[in-house]
């Protein structure tokens, strides 16, 4: 039997710790995984106190007890902890001991608009990948450009097959000797077993999940850098840097935290990747800081309708990045290879790198990219009604005439607009609002007959019931300035060929003239030796 010791922790009360570290005669009771109370938390930590600061564990055996001849064991800190905690709070629990509500659905949209929500995401999947051509595994594998990053940087990549079809959308933390990616809850597994598939012999590259050993917290919110300069003080200095950029903070003795800017939506806040050991410790801090705790029916409503694309919904074999809006981390100014110019032009889509060279999917995103070739959209959805995912979008007969009448002075306006009744597409996701409605996300067929039709504002049906097409904040479907720097581009090609041409016609020019130069120089001399020559010859005859 592994023998366990009792631990006392910074949150608890002098009742805890007496029951905790009982005198030598006495024999210490069995306990459960709860093993300390946090009711006191905020009497035993203010808000105002460095005592709010995390601690190191302290644990202790009492002397002269054998705890393996009594055959008692006593649990370590571990996930449940954490669940204890949250179960104080309210905390309701599905099958996998992933916290679903705190029933506090008002306080968490007050948070996230005005103050801090806290996420419990470790189970998230954590994948590390280290060895000398890690980032090279992962450049090839991924839509990102790895090898532009260093330690301390980051981005979010989408891992796709051989036709651009998305697996998952990741984030990537690069650090000294490593790169941490978060993974969607259910494609742990299977990232981990494809990553190692394209593994051969000659690599130096390894690839573990770590999830078990460590959690994952996440703030969100736009009070979320006073959390952090309350919680850190001066050794937080993310404040300000890009989207990615991460740092190793130590809360105490303890193992340090890595603390990453990004929410994993398009809310401002930073996530947290801490040991398993510390992980209580931390959000209770966070609580203590005044962070909301939000369930993972909160975070799911957040996603739906910030349309962050999942895994298994909007994220699977039947769509591309393109089409997924994650065209926010492209890159345009590494390297050449053919397709380049084109795809530079097209500047179609964050997550997908464009000019990073050979990756897997790159032959179907760049025809993709060459012919436009983007016929369906992600779009948030209001709903006017609860609805399935998997419900048929189709056009309304107002929307119908509407696409007409706008058309009617394009010569295609009878192949653009759609008939009423039309599938246009399905819904993926759907939440429940409560007092603000219903919201859902689907892929809308946005080209017809070869022309762009514009989605956003017009009215479809969903299973019959009317919804309205509005943008999401997470998607983006055009790079960033990609027009400017396509055109940017273009021009400092243009400019350095008629400089290469400039400065060749005046290298030709000042050839030209240091060889006629040369030559004058040399018919010079020549007729001073002429003039001389003929001089001696006229002195004789003089004489």
């Amino acid at each position: 039997m592994k023998l366990r010791q009792p631990y006392v922790t910074s949150r608890s009360t002098p009742a805890a710790v007496a029951a905790a570290l009982p005198p030598a005669a006495a024999l210490p009771k069995r306990r459960n995984s709860a093993c300390c109370s946090y009711r006191h938390l905020a009497a035993a930590c203010p808000s105002n106190s460095s005592s709010s600061r995390l601690l190191p564990l302290v644990r202790s055996t009492p002397p002269g007890l054998d705890l393996s001849a009594l055959g008692i064991e006593v649990p370590d800190i571990d996930a449940a902890d954490i669940a204890s905690y949250q179960q104080e709070l309210g905390a309701e629990f599905d099958a996998a001991g992933v916290a679903v509500t705190f029933n506090n659905t008002e306080k968490v949209v007050e948070a996230l608009s005005h103050g801090v929500a806290l996420a419990d995401r470790s189970h998230w999947g954590r994948l590390r990948v280290s060895g000398g051509d890690r980032l090279s595994l992962l450049h090839n594998q991924s839509t990102a450009d790895f090898k532009q990053l260093k330690p301390g940087q980051g981005c979010d990549t989408v891992l796709v097959n051989a036709q651009a079809r998305c697996l998952d959308l990741a984030t990537a933390l690069v650090l000294e000797s490593s790169v941490m990616l978060l993974v969607s809850p259910t494609m742990r597994q299977p990232l981990l077993q494809r990553l190692d598939k394209f593994i051969f012999p000659a690599d130096d590259v390894e690839v573990s999940d770590v999830s078990g050993r460590c959690g994952m917290l996440t703030i969100l919110g736009p009070q979320a850098d006073d959390v952090m300069q309350e919680l850190a003080g001066d050794a937080f200095k993310l404040q300000g840097e890009p989207y990615c950029r991460h740092q190793l903070l130590r809360f105490g003795p303890g193992a340090p935290v890595i603390v990453a800017v990004g929410s994993g939506l398009a809310v401002p806040g930073y996530t947290f990747i801490v040991d398993q050991s510390g992980a209580a410790d931390l959000y209770a801090a966070l609580v203590n800081k005044g962070c909301v705790p939000m369930g993972e029916a909160a975070w799911e409503r957040a996603r739906v309708t910030q349309g962050r694309p999942a895994a298994g919904s909007e994220l699977t074999q039947d769509f591309n990045p393109y089409e997924a809006g994650l065209c926010h981390a492209v890159s345009l100014d590494k390297g050449c290879y053919i397709g380049q110019e084109t795809l530079a032009k097209a500047g179609l889509c964050h997550a997908v790198s464009l000019d990073k060279g050979c990756y897997i999917g790159q032959e179907t995103l760049a025809k993709l990219s060459n012919t436009n070739g983007v016929k369906q959209q992600l779009w948030g959805l209001q709903l006017s009604c609860r609805a399935t995912p998997g419900a048929a979008i189709t056009a309304a007969a107002a929307a119908a005439a509407e696409a007409a009448d706008s058309s009617s002075s394009s010569s295609s306006s009878s192949s653009s607009s759609s008939a009423a009744g039309e599938v246009l597409g399905r819904l993926t996701s759907y939440a429940n609002l409560e007092k603000s409605g219903h919201f859902g996300l689907g892929y809308i067929r946005c080209r017809k007959g070869g022309v762009q039709v514009p989605l956003k504002g017009i009215t479809v049906l969903v299973d019959g019931q009317p919804a309205k097409v509005v943008d999401v904040p997470y998607a983006t479907r055009q790079l960033p300035s990609a027009g400017a720097a396509a055109s940017s581009a273009a021009a400092a090609a243009e400019d350095s060929l008629q400089d290469r041409a400039a400065a060749a016609k005046q290298a030709k020019a000042a050839e030209k003239a240091a060889q006629e130069a040369a030559k004058a120089e040399r018919l010079k001399a020549m007729q001073e030796r002429l003039a001389a020559f003929q001089a001696a010859q006229q002195k004789p005859k003089q004489q």
